[in-house]
């Protein structure tokens, strides 16, 4: 398979000496984006793109109908790994080629999809170009997001590594009648277990805030303990509570992951401090419990440390689970080729709980090495990924197969 040969050239793109940094519409990514089209032309397939980044791969069906996708993202988190992502597009393509070299044409189209920005690491909407995609955040909208470095998303599809040169741009956003997503785990259930393949149950739902503490800057050495208002120490009891709110709810995740601390100065008292909170659950009522929390645990900080904390929401994407009909079909594929192949929930995001709400979704995983991931340590076995490769190419025909014989168009 040329998987490998294919996933250690992208991971050449935006390399760093801790990992990948391949962020939305930068040239790295861009250049991604240019690889995946120099090799599906190669391979005799079509390619366009949409008004929000996204890159689709066609290989054509006998009839014109609505096609069947998988896809994933190009994209990386800063200093991330090569398989997050970019596995799901690769296989994507590689399955496309292994049923073009059988000669006998679908009946439906079947396309590879690279949507734009999954990982929200230089805008902060994550899954930006499948949300558009989807209808769940409108493009105009969208293109307002300001990146971290202060670039608005429509001046960054604008940009000389924004939409693809020589590419076509179709209108609308086409549903597909099934999309199917393969990924590696990014966690260690899989490998523990000794499970090859995972057939995904549901995407844990996930709701990210932008918090503001404004506290009061001051000369560290003149002003006394007693009579501050520092950002920083209310941050850190602010992370402290959102660490505390997910252990005693159980069952979820909650992470701070970015802080700006300014004036960030050894001889200053913080005066401001903006972070962001993560949380995430398969239970959207255990989110919302977090949530609770933090915010009364903000009141309480407000008072003791005499600072103002505004907690405001970036975006929210509750709980997505598979279609039962499109989890059975990738069921049957699985087991059989791993006979150990069995259900697993998603901790993270993915591209298919936006496409959830246009179309049925399934999702396969393979088992991530020590669970790393988002990390340049970030591993899968060579045959893992091959089998994941196998497991895709036999859940597209299968849907095309499916979805064919049914009487009615779903």
């Amino acid at each position: 398979m040329k998987i490998h040969e294919r996933l250690a050239e992208l991971a050449t793109l935006g390399a760093t000496a801790e990992g990948i940094d391949r962020a939305l519409c930068t040239a790295p990514e861009y250049a991604a984006r240019e690889r995946l089209v120099r090799w599906a032309g190669s391979g005799g397939f079509s390619v366009d793109q949409d008004r929000a980044g996204n890159v689709f791969v066609r290989l054509n069906g006998r009839e014109a109908l609505p096609p069947v996708q998988c896809g994933s993202h190009l994209d990386t988190v800063k200093n991330g790994g090569a398989y997050d992502g970019a596995y799901g597009v690769i296989a994507g393509l590689e399955a496309l080629e292994m049923i073009a070299s059988t000669g006998v044409m679908p009946r439906r189209p079947i396309e590879v999809v690279a949507w734009a920005g999954e990982e929200g690491s230089r805008f902060p909407l994550g899954c930006i170009g499948s949300a558009v995609y989807a209808g769940l955040t409108p493009l105009a909208q969208a293109r307002a997001v300001i990146g971290d470095d202060g670039m608005t998303f429509g001046d960054a599809l604008a940009s000389p590594t924004g939409l693809l040169r020589d590419v076509p741009v179709r209108d609308g956003f086409p549903p597909p009648v099934a999309y199917v997503e393969l990924h590696i785990e990014q966690g260690p259930v899989m490998e523990r277990a000794g499970i090859r393949l995972g057939i995904v149950t549901a995407i844990a739902g996930q709701c990210r805030f932008h918090v503001e503490i404004t506290g009061q800057a001051g000369h560290a050495g003149t002003m006394p303990m007693a009579g501050r208002a520092d950002a920083l120490c209310a941050a850190s009891e602010l992370t402290l509570a959102v660490d505390r709110a997910a252990h005693d709810v159980g069952n979820a995740v909650a992470t701070v992951g970015r802080l700006i601390v300014e004036p960030n100065q050894t001889n200053i008292v913080p005066g401001h401090v903006t972070l962001r909170i993560d949380v995430r659950s398969v239970d959207d009522a255990r989110v919302a419990t977090i949530e609770k929390r933090i915010r009364d645990a903000a009141a309480t900080i407000v008072q003791g440390r005499n600072v103002r904390i505004t907690i405001e929401p970036i975006e929210t994407r509750p709980a997505t689970a598979m279609n039962e009909r499109l989890r059975k079909v990738v069921r049957d594929v699985c087991t059989s080729l791993d006979p150990k192949a069995a259900n697993i929930a998603s901790g993270a995001g993915h591209d298919a709980m936006c496409v959830a709400h246009v179309a049925p979704v399934a999702m396969i995983f393979v088992p991530s090495i020590a669970g790393q991931s988002h990390v340049g340590a970030e591993r899968t076995a060579p045959g893992d990924l091959e089998l994941g490769v196998l497991a895709l190419m036999g859940s597209l025909l299968a849907f095309d197969h499916e979805l064919t014989t049914d009487s009615k168009e779903k």
